[in-house]
């Protein structure tokens, strides 16, 4: 089911994010990479759930960029969501895993929580109420 797909990718990127190195201790993020901040929540999730292993990265961060961020979201997860469309729309069309990880490891330290708070809203937010994978 895609929607356990879904929240299998949220879960590893918390998980490779919160396991990265540290980098350097300046922000990296660009104001591009800022939308709105009062997207609708039911919008916002739909975003994300529509994304598949088909979308490209830039794809992706189109996509947040033009949705925005819901209003109620903490100054430190904006900030992430900043962080994680400026790294993504930069990245190649055909981006693997270890992509990924290179632009986790580039990140500074105060970047890194901010995605992590970031993927934390959106896995409470928008994945949270999905139901879970079966166990096996």
């Amino acid at each position: 089911m895609f929607t356990t797909k879904v929240a299998a990718a949220a879960a590893l990127l918390v998980v490779l994010l919160g396991t990265a190195a540290c980098g350097s201790s300046d922000s990296s993020t660009s104001a591009s990479a800022a939308g709105p901040t009062d997207a609708d929540k039911t919008s916002f999730c739909d975003t994300f759930k529509q994304l598949s292993n088909t979308t490209t990265p830039q794809e992706a961060a189109a996509a947040f960029q033009k949705v925005g961020t819901p209003s109620d979201i903490t100054d430190d997860a904006r900030q992430g969501y900043e962080v994680l469309v400026s790294h993504l729309s930069t990245m190649a069309d055909d981006a693997s895993s270890s992509d990924l990880t290179a632009m986790q490891k580039s990140l500074s330290a105060t970047d890194e929580k901010d995605v992590v708070a970031f993927v934390t809203y959106l896995t409470k937010e928008c994945v949270g109420s999905l139901p879970s994978a079966p166990s096996s």
